[in-house]
């Protein structure tokens, strides 16, 4: 907003907030983004989203409160370089976990990310990979169950 609001005062350009938002709503199909609530199949439902920090995953879960569920699966990976406790705090206790790793030397252990999870009351099963994550989880839904991934854009761009 920061760029707009300056080129609406410098320059002859001028964008309004009505093209601002018009552009922001259709982001995905003038970029080709991936990975911002992107449903990857149905029946069980699975979408996945890179929202990876506090509002990121604010949101995610306010998207998985209006979304109709049976049971939730969530295939979940983390970066080791950032404080995860706040993240952990918001995630869904009523949930099913498949801790991962992605596959980048950043990554948290699959295992030390169940870990410190146990402490949010987060329980699951840790992988290796997040392929091996979201293969469990997909055998493990039923056809009205949610499984979401995500927690890094990383585990996101394994997953899709």
């Amino acid at each position: 907003m920061q760029s707009i609001a300056l080129l609406n005062t410098t320059t002859k350009f001028q964008v309004s907030n009505d093209s601002i938002y018009a552009g922001l709503k259709q982001v995905k199909k003038l970029t080709g983004l991936q990975g911002r609530w992107q449903t990857l199949s149905k029946n069980p439902l699975v979408i996945c989203d890179t929202g990876h920090n506090e509002a990121g995953i604010a949101e995610v879960i306010k998207n998985i409160a209006q979304t109709p569920f049976e049971k939730l699966h969530i295939v979940f990976g983390m970066v080791k370089d950032k404080d995860i406790s706040k993240v952990l705090s918001m995630m869904p206790k009523n949930a099913t976990y498949y801790f991962c790793k992605p596959d980048l030397e950043r990554a948290l252990d699959a295992n030390e990310l169940k870990n410190q999870a146990k402490a949010f009351k987060l329980y699951g099963k840790s992988y290796p990979s997040v392929v091996d994550a979201k293969v469990n989880a997909m055998n493990s839904a039923k056809e009205n169950d949610l499984i979401f991934i995500g927690g890094s854009t990383f585990v996101v761009a394994e997953a899709i």
